[in-house]
């Protein structure tokens, strides 16, 4: 560990004893160039996500006239030093010639110091709010000399190169779990949209004779539904407040209709006098610019009063208010509405909204189907918001690895110098020394009981683990057994150690049940490294622990014993059929696999199949115990 000293600067704290503490000034000079006539050169912003090109194509606010702006080149810093409190990024480094604002402050790094170095280090102290605490007036500004003022660290320039060069590696990695999260993310929200659709025009009670509904977007339903219109299942309700005495404020949103909290700003009205009541199980539709509204209905929750620019709606006795809010919002998602809609304003009457058909089961499917959606919705919606915690925990630690590095609190591992490591890791996808097979391994184990329910024991686990390193081809140098239990490999136990007794990440609990786990208050530091290692494949990873969560010991047993002799007989380029995999299963493992019925093993193919973890024939071939 190298000295450290104390850099004087309450927001950096300690640095490296060789590095320096200098002004802005001394590193970077403004440069402004005026483009006097714009000649369609692109047009260069600095956004949340960095410095980007600007789509004039994409429409949004535009000035009338690009003439006047500056020039900008690559590796220039681009810094926003007015309203630095409600900018949400005011650094980044651009890429691209072009133009960009005369607004902002162009900035060239002198010759000897790192434009790459100190994109990071502006970032971080962005992130920091430093700018914010030491901007001034009402603008929440800086001038230039203000900013030159600002003493920052200075590595030598050999160290500023190699400290960039890492954090593009480290943050691309993290850069690619986000997107792939948030693909992930919006696969979830297209899956619980059809689930909706499906559910509220199919119903839920399989196959069963269907007849046309003669309505485009509905398709096809069953025999015994109804097709009738909105006016004949539903009303509109209007009770005006005369005077606000403190009611809730209820507003439509894309999240659903909730309670506005009047404490976090946005924009409010003067006065509240003039608003609707309106009470639980009401419908509230927006039937006005539809096509730029993110969400035009759903179901009141609460008791209090909305803006009168909403249509308040009551179902009928004998109708299902939450099967009808599932309905229309299945309409809404289909862009049903913006195709009904007319005028300038995209709107709809109430007289429109009433002649509308819609489909109708009988109330007691109406009931069912809300019932069954409400479950499905909330499962999905679980594991949104369990990947948008996911997202939140990556961007600070993505901060926070910014931080320590710009500022020397943590050093650079060396550069490994073309090291063939393809012959100890042939399947791996990240580029790791076959000694940290274990380590590795161990990482993900920590993934799968964190993502996975409480009360997991070593044996689920185990067979959780086996199939995701068995189906994406991670090679942990394992050699599963066909043991009772198995798939079975004893580097589980190495691996708890490591979680438990090395890296205290969670805490292990044995009893006469068998093993359990829990998560420290250290849970968190194992993140870093599986970003490092598994993020090319955590969608991936996580779809196999999403089907593994709803398994008992049992199912995930006969699940990953399946896959694994399935995985043999690829390896062994052998022609089989689903009876030749459960004979394998049944005459070549050990006897407690004869405890399940032989059409348990062959309906358990069918789940390997449905949710599509089938084997590529990667890894090692299971082996009998006696054989070693």
């Amino acid at each position: 560990m190298r000295e450290m000293k104390d850099s004087g600067i309450e927001w950096i704290g300690e640095i490296p004893k060789e590095w320096s503490i200098v002004p802005h000034k001394r590193i970077m000079h403004k440069v402004k160039e005026i483009c006097e006539h714009y000649n369609g050169e692109d047009i260069i912003s600095l956004t949340m996500n960095g410095v980007i090109k600007r789509d004039l194509t994409a429409g949004g606010k535009m000035p009338t006239s690009f003439d006047g702006y500056q020039y900008v080149e690559p590796e220039d810093l681009l810094l926003c030093l007015f309203d630095i409190d409600v900018t949400p990024r005011c650094v980044g480094i651009v890429r691209d010639y072009g133009v960009t604002s005369p607004a902002y402050s162009r900035f060239r790094v002198h010759d000897g110091y790192s434009n790459k170095y100190f994109d990071y280090l502006l970032r971080a102290i962005d992130d920091d709010k430093v700018f914010v605490h030491l901007s001034k007036n009402l603008r929440s500004s800086l001038t230039e000399t203000d900013f030159g003022a600002i003493k920052t660290c200075v590595p030598p320039i050999d160290e500023q190169e190699h400290i960039s060069e890492f954090l593009d590696s480290e943050c691309a990695e993290i850069d690619a779990v986000l997107e792939k999260t948030r693909a992930s993310i919006d696969e979830y929200k297209k899956l619980k949209q059809s689930v909706i659709t499906q559910a509220v025009t199919k119903g839920i009670r399989g196959d069963r004779p269907m007849k046309d509904s003669g309505i485009e977007w509905i398709g096809e339903i069953p025999k015994e539904w109804s097709i009738v219109p909105h006016k004949r299942i539903m009303h509109k309700v209007k009770e005006i407040c005369e005077h606000y005495n403190g009611e809730d404020i209820i507003s439509l949103t894309m999240n659903g209709v909730i309670k506005r909290d009047l404490t976090a700003g946005g924009k409010m009205p003067t006065s509240f006098d003039g608003y609707q009541y309106v009470e639980p199980e009401d419908l509230l539709l927006c039937l006005f610019d539809i096509d730029v509204t993110p969400r035009c209905v759903g179901i009141v929750r609460d008791y209090g009063v909305t803006s009168p620019a909403y249509s308040r709606f009551r179902v009928h006795d004998g109708y299902s208010n939450k099967y009808f809010d599932y309905l229309l919002r299945a309409i809404d998602d289909d862009k049903v509405f913006v195709h009904l809609s007319k005028n300038l304003r995209s709107s709809l009457t109430e007289t429109d909204f009433g002649a509308i058909k819609t489909c109708v089961p009988p109330i007691d499917e109406q009931e069912c189907i809300a019932a069954f959606l409400d479950i499905k919705c909330a499962e999905i919606d679980n594991l949104i918001s369990k990947k948008e915690q996911y997202i939140a925990e990556i961007k600070n630690y993505k901060k926070s690895l910014i931080y320590e590095y710009v500022t020397g609190k943590k050093e650079c591992p060396a550069m490994v110098q073309n090291e063939d490591v393809s012959n100890a890791y042939p399947y791996f996808p990240a580029p790791v020394h076959a000694s940290s097979a274990r380590f590795a391994q161990a990482v993900l184990m920590s993934k799968i009981l964190e993502e996975s329910s409480k009360g997991m024991g070593r044996v689920k686990l185990e067979k959780t683990l086996f199939t995701i390193e068995n189906h994406i081809g991670f090679n942990f140098d394992t050699e599963y057994l066909r043991e009772a239990a198995g798939p079975f490999d004893a580097s589980i136990y190495e691996c708890e150690k490591i979680i438990t007794r090395r890296n205290k990440w969670f805490s292990m609990k044995t009893s006469s049940y068998g093993v359990s786990y829990a998560p420290t208050n250290d849970v968190d530091k194992y993140k870093k490294y599986y970003a490092k290692y598994f993020s090319e494949y955590n969608s991936e990873i996580e779809r196999i622990i999403d089907v593994f969560r709803n398994y008992t010991t049992e199912q995930a047993e006969i699940i990953a014993t399946l896959f694994a002799a399935w995985n043999d007989a690829i390896i062994d380029k052998k022609q089989f059929t689903d009876d030749d995999i459960v004979d394998d299963v049944l005459n070549n493992w050990h006897e407690s696999k004869r405890r399940f019925p032989r059409q348990v093993w062959l309906r358990a193919m069918n789940g390997i199949r449905k949710n599509h973890i089938i084997p590529k024939g990667y890894g090692k071939h299971t082996v009998m115990k006696e054989m070693q």
